[in-house]
């Protein structure tokens, strides 16, 4: 071709004649992924001893039908509007995150049912080779009342991180491979955490070594302690906890969300600040091993890797295409793209 749109025209209409996905994929992959782990351990609940009450949850097919029927609604709306048809795919993502939270909180309850043999040894040892003890250092952390709470609210601000890419990197960025890159990472990290806590769980530093961490995890210990005794009935979503120790999905989730933003340099310098003290607090309270921290590290460079094996080759990024006259495509068939 003559020039450079006409070279980007000629890319995107292309065939290609792989497997790997193109980014109006991820939603359907991601979806169906959910709904098999969803169907794979529902007939486990009862097995185990174990039920949902389902009034506790009496509020989540309301939000799940309200976003569908807004994504749907935005998708025939603005399909063609080059700066609404993102809508749909916010929306989208929102259920997406949503369902696989739905699907796996519940679920680690099952796997601590499981009672698998604990690691909580090999972990202790790990930390020791390394020259690390939690124990200690949460001693310390809660002589320094000013560090205790500066990393208990860096610790506290996760839930408002998981906002952000959808709000920033969707709406206001209008970057669909970002934003779904996001919400793959978020989808594979939960999915493999809990995995990892059915096969090699751990009860945690604060249980095994019979300390007090700074961070209140009185929830955690009375849950992990009645599943392991079989005493625990009921799953409560107004109750539930996060019940992972290793890897650590709280320092995943924060170098999640860091990781969306690596090409805003002011947000991504805020976030390493923020997720620094984040990932600190988990050890430094001694909620966590340190190696859950190393674990949850090579668990996002395998999410990496995963989401680039399966993904086609990039085009121009979001500001260059506008530059060059491109305009959002009709949801859900955008351009083949990738991360970089």
């Amino acid at each position: 071709m003559a020039n450079g749109v006409a070279d980007r025209r000629e890319y995107c209409t292309a065939p290609v004649h792989d497997s790997r996905f193109t980014i109006h994929d991820w939603p359907k992959r991601l979806i169906a992924v959910q709904a098999c782990l969803a169907a794979a351990v529902a007939p486990w609940y009862a097995a185990y001893g174990l039920h949902i009450d389902w009034r506790s949850a009496a509020l989540l097919p309301v939000a799940h039908v309200s976003l569908v029927a807004a994504w749907w609604y935005c998708r025939r709306r603005y399909s063609t509007h080059p700066g609404k048809s993102i809508y749909a795919d916010v929306i989208l993502a929102t259920l997406v995150l949503l369902l696989v939270t739905n699907i796996a909180s519940p679920a680690q309850y099952l796997a601590v049912a499981l009672r698998r043999p604990l690691i909580d040894d090999w972990l202790v040892r790990a930390d020791a080779a390394l020259g690390i003890d939690v124990a200690a250092l949460a001693a310390w952390t809660r002589s320094h009342p000013t560090v205790s709470l500066v990393l208990s609210a860096c610790y506290a601000s996760l839930i408002v991180q998981f906002l952000m890419p959808l709000l920033i990197v969707g709406l206001r960025d209008r970057d669909r491979v970002r934003l779904w890159e996001y919400v793959f990472h978020f989808n594979f990290c939960l999915i493999v955490t809990v995995a990892t806590l059915a096969i090699f769980p751990a009860e945690c530093s604060f249980t095994h070594l019979g300390f007090t961490p700074t961070i209140d995890q009185t929830r955690v210990i009375t849950q992990i302690s009645a599943l392991r005794a079989g005493t625990f009935r009921t799953i409560d979503f107004g109750n539930l906890d996060g019940l992972v120790s290793m890897p650590s999905f709280h320092a995943a989730g924060a170098i999640i969300v860091t990781w969306a933003f690596r090409r805003r340099r002011i947000f991504f310098s805020m976030l390493t600040l923020l997720n620094a003290g984040l990932i600190a607090a988990t050890f430094m309270s001694g909620v966590h091993y340190f190696v859950d921290i190393l674990g949850a590290f090579a668990l996002f460079g395998v999410s990496v890797a995963a989401f680039r094996l399966f993904s086609r080759a990039p085009v121009a990024a979001p500001i260059e295409a506008r530059a060059a006259g491109w305009r959002p495509p009709r949801w859900p068939r955008a351009a083949r793209t990738s991360p970089d």
